[in-house]
């Protein structure tokens, strides 16, 4: 008669996957996501509106603000965020962070309605303005920023004309 082998217990397959991902050095990707997506839990609502975790190095978390009075503040709060992340995390991957003054993006959605908004605002003779002036620059990049802020303007202005605010 033949022994039968022994099975080895069945194995989670996050824990697969994250054995893998750390041998193809992946896993600290990983780890910077998460924290990321904590962050707003870690710092609440007003400071998350005015910071973005940037990176995650050798421990150190480098995240940006808005403006240097930022910077600042969050110096004296540096602590308390790092303990709260960890927390969230369920490991000491952040030993220490970093703030720097940085542009941090508007939210999709904020995007999208300000260009919906600016839109509603043009007449026809101010796009065919736009399109007349930026239409003979050879850099096409130059010529699409050129009329998101030409458009972001006249848009702005028709607003005030129209006693809206913003």
């Amino acid at each position: 008669m033949r022994k039968r082998a022994r099975l080895k217990p069945l194995q989670p397959i996050g824990d697969i996957l994250l054995t893998v991902l750390k041998k193809r050095g992946m896993a600290a990707k990983l780890e910077e996501n998460a924290l990321c997506k904590f962050w707003p839990r870690a710092v609440g609502a007003q400071i998350a509106s005015q910071t973005q975790p940037d990176a995650l190095r050798a421990g150190t978390l480098f995240v940006r603000t808005t403006s240097s009075i930022w910077v600042q503040q969050l110096h004296f709060l540096k602590e308390d965020i790092r303990g709260k992340l960890n927390g969230l995390a369920g490991t000491t991957a952040v030993k220490d962070i970093i703030f720097t003054v940085g542009r941090i993006p508007a939210p999709l959605a904020a995007r999208t309605q300000t260009l919906a908004e600016a839109r509603t605002f043009l007449k026809e003779r101010d796009r065919k303005m736009i399109d007349l002036s930026t239409r003979d620059l050879a850099d096409r990049e130059l010529a699409d920023i050129l009329k998101r802020v030409m458009e972001k303007e006249i848009s702005r202005r028709r607003r005030m004309e129209n006693g809206q605010a913003r």
